[in-house]
């Protein structure tokens, strides 16, 4: 009888250690369930920013515009001032009666540069310069409005190609299947649908095709440049990414005043003015091109902080677009 309670006693507490581990063993696979789906959320899915999306919209939206304006007010310029150089030069100078008082009346910080920081500013000035006189220059040939902006679609397809050769940045695939159109329409519009070797030849080396080339090789690389600036320099030296065209805008237009005052000379550009019949329509069409010519490449100098060159040129093409339409419904093109 004392051998059998034994053997009951001993049943009795192996049934009950067996129970205890499998309610740890339940417990703690609850436990590893209950933290992983915590942790891990399954088809977590990324909420859209819708704010910063209507920001975006809206940038472009004042790009696009500001830029069709000054397309439009410089066509006005080059009736009655047939002077690239000149007028390059004055559209930049409109633009910093815009930008100073905001410095002035502390409405945007004063930007902090020291001369290694004026170093690193200078090529992008310089591509800023160049690529401006360039495009003005090719704005002012005959019938070289629309022209230009053709032969300036094609910018995304050389900021690609400076991308992978300075940036060793190769385009995403579809990046790079859309420039396939791109190619294709601006030598068929260049042509005129005429894709022949001649034709092409003829179109593609106009004084008016290679100024405009000229213009988007500079702007490619300034965009790569700015892009490539060190992580502190804007916070170090307050150049966000208007207050760096206020400064690239300001040392572009002093260093085309030697070009303009060269190419054109000082008595022949006061010859000109001097014999525009209404000069106030004149001063008008001037102040609103350099206006809209600043602001639009403000616009274009934030979507590019944000973006990145390659989106930003190929927004640069789609804008032609509206480009097209403002000179067809305000000039003769």
């Amino acid at each position: 009888k004392i051998s059998l309670s034994k053997s009951k006693s001993s049943n009795n507490k192996l049934t009950n250690q067996l129970f205890v581990n499998h309610q740890l063993t339940s417990d703690s696979s609850s436990q590893l369930i209950a933290s992983t789906t915590t942790t891990t959320p399954v088809n977590e899915v990324k909420k859209f920013d819708v704010a910063a999306a209507v920001k975006l919209t809206g940038l472009f939206i004042l790009w696009y515009g500001f830029n069709a304006g000054y397309n439009v007010y410089n066509a006005y310029m080059k009736k009655d001032f047939q002077y690239p150089w000149s007028s390059a030069t004055i559209q930049l100078v409109v633009g910093l009666f815009y930008a100073f008082p905001l410095w002035f009346l502390k409405i945007r910080k004063i930007p902090k540069i020291t001369l290694s920081d004026f170093i690193q500013l200078l090529p992008i000035a310089l591509l800023n310069a160049g690529g401006h006189a360039c495009a003005v220059n090719a704005m002012f040939e005959k019938g070289g409005g629309s022209f230009t902006h053709v032969i300036k679609a094609s910018e995304p397809v050389v900021s690609v190609i400076f991308g992978i050769l300075i940036n060793k940045a190769i385009p995403k695939p579809l990046t790079a299947l859309s420039l396939l159109p791109i190619t294709y329409g601006v030598a068929y519009a260049s042509t005129l649908g005429n894709l022949n070797v001649k034709t092409m030849g003829a179109e593609l080396t106009t004084k008016a095709a290679k100024m405009a080339m000229g213009s988007n090789v500079a702007f490619a690389l300034r965009s790569i440049l700015r892009k490539n600036l060190p992580s502190d320099f804007q916070k170090r030296t307050n150049l966000d990414p208007a207050n760096e065209h206020a400064v690239a805008t300001f040392l572009s237009f002093l260093l085309l005043i030697p070009f303009a005052l060269y190419f054109e000379g000082l008595g022949s550009i006061r010859n000109a003015y001097n014999t525009i019949t209404d000069k106030n329509t004149f001063l008008i069409n001037t102040g609103l091109c350099g206006i809209s010519f600043y602001l639009y490449n403000e616009m274009q100098n934030v979507v590019l902080g944000s973006l990145g060159p390659v989106p930003t040129a190929v927004g640069n093409t789609l804008k032609r677009v509206v480009i097209f339409v403002a000179l067809y419904l305000f000039t003769s093109g």
